[in-house]
């Protein structure tokens, strides 16, 4: 058994697709018909709204089948349809293709391009209360990076670059709405140095640079949103016998903004992740990290997030996987009215493996939220069942 790996990656052989051959490419075309009911689509916390959504899930996994360097794509989709508010229905859908070069035994190059559809939250705060339809917005980007090991010491380096553009909307009233002073580009610049301390530990120190550019130099409050700042970690990483797999690191991060009436935010930052194959049969996971994240709420100029999540995975049987999931955010928004959010989730689901090429799924949702605003907070209850297929 490979190790770190746990329950929901395990490789089952009977029930594991065999896929499409294609010279040295592997083909893994997937698709999901998916019914939801959720009991408060626009995320309020006053008079909410129900409604039942057909998901249509198709996707396609295509990777190398080759003995040095890399190439892989990925297609996912997400077609929804509201049965009684059309308004809602979207389409989500992602792109990406990524690649190794093999330099030479201890050092290899990395590439990613990258592309998607996607629809802001009607529980955002950024996102317009009275928009017709939920905001579009489209993510273009590209990393590229480098990784050399010489004895016990590990360099790493990457580029991110990407792109947001948001669609302009229009509220119920029929009246516009801009959206183009939220387009921007982030540029974000990481070097990682690790040293194996002994086998299987490294400890490790983590720098990176960003810089946020807005197409507009002015959004439609007056404000220039264009930023810097830069985060600086040390931590360790480490893997127990295959049994507990993770990373801790404590850190510090600064972000300044080119306006001098959006707060500068610095802060202690940090995090972990552990995973821990508790039997052959269950896996618990956990992840807590804290990070600055941009957002274009009036004058705040960004929110200190701190985000938590437990994930434990059971085997019941050979082919019916079970989870449970739960998970904690708080959102400290910095500057502007001074906004706070608790948000918690939680979750249950079952996979059936009917055979190696149709599934079940079924599973229930819980998130609640609560503010220091006023009609900030709500309840959604979500439950779905879906059929998939997989080759």
């Amino acid at each position: 058994m490979e190790r770190g790996i746990g329950v929901s990656e395990r490789t089952n052989r009977d029930y594991t697709p065999v896929g499409i051959r294609a010279g040295s490419f592997m083909i893994n075309p997937v698709f999901e018909s998916q019914n939801e009911y959720k009991d408060n689509i626009y995320s309020q916390q006053n008079s909410p709204q129900d409604d039942f959504i057909f998901h249509l899930q198709p996707g396609l996994n295509v990777k190398s089948d080759w003995n040095r360097h890399a190439l892989e794509a990925h297609i996912d989709t997400d077609i929804q349809i509201y049965a009684s508010h059309g308004s809602e229905d979207k389409e989500i859908y992602a792109f990406d293709v990524n690649g190794r070069l093999d330099v030479l035994r201890n050092s290899f190059a990395t590439a990613k391009f990258y592309y998607a559809n996607r629809y802001e939250d009607r529980a955002s705060p950024d996102s317009p209360f009275n928009a017709l339809q939920p905001v579009q917005y489209d993510i273009t980007g590209g990393v590229v990076g480098y990784e050399h090991k010489i004895n016990r010491l590990r360099f790493n380096v990457l580029q991110d670059i990407q792109h947001l553009d948001f669609n302009n909307g229009i509220t119920r009233s029929s009246n516009f709405i801009n959206n183009d002073d939220r387009d921007r580009q982030i540029s974000t610049s990481t070097a990682y140095i690790g040293y194996e301390i002994m086998p299987a530990y490294e400890a490790f120190v983590r720098g990176s640079y960003n810089v946020i550019e807005y197409d507009r130099q002015f959004d439609d409050n007056g404000l220039q949103r264009s930023s810097y700042g830069y985060e600086a970690v040390a931590g360790v990483a480490l893997d127990f016998t295959g049994k507990l797999v993770g990373d801790a690191y404590i850190g510090y991060t600064r972000q300044t903004y080119d306006d001098a009436r959006l707060k500068t935010i610095s802060a202690l930052t940090g995090g972990m992740g552990l995973r821990w194959m508790a039997t052959g049969l269950t896996t618990v996971s956990v992840r807590v990290d804290r990070a600055i994240n941009e957002t274009t709420q009036g004058f705040s100029s960004g929110n200190l997030s701190t985000a938590s999540r437990l994930s434990i995975d059971h085997e019941l049987l050979r082919n019916v996987l079970l989870n449970a999931s739960g998970g904690y955010i708080f959102n400290d928004y910095q500057g502007g009215l001074g906004r706070q959010e608790d948000t918690y989730h939680a979750g249950l689901s079952a996979k059936y493996l009917l055979n190696r090429n149709f599934f079940l799924r079924t599973g229930y949702s819980f998130r609640t939220r609560s503010t220091n605003l006023s009609n900030s907070d709500f309840d959604i209850n979500s439950v779905y069942f879906s059929l998939g297929l997989q080759l």
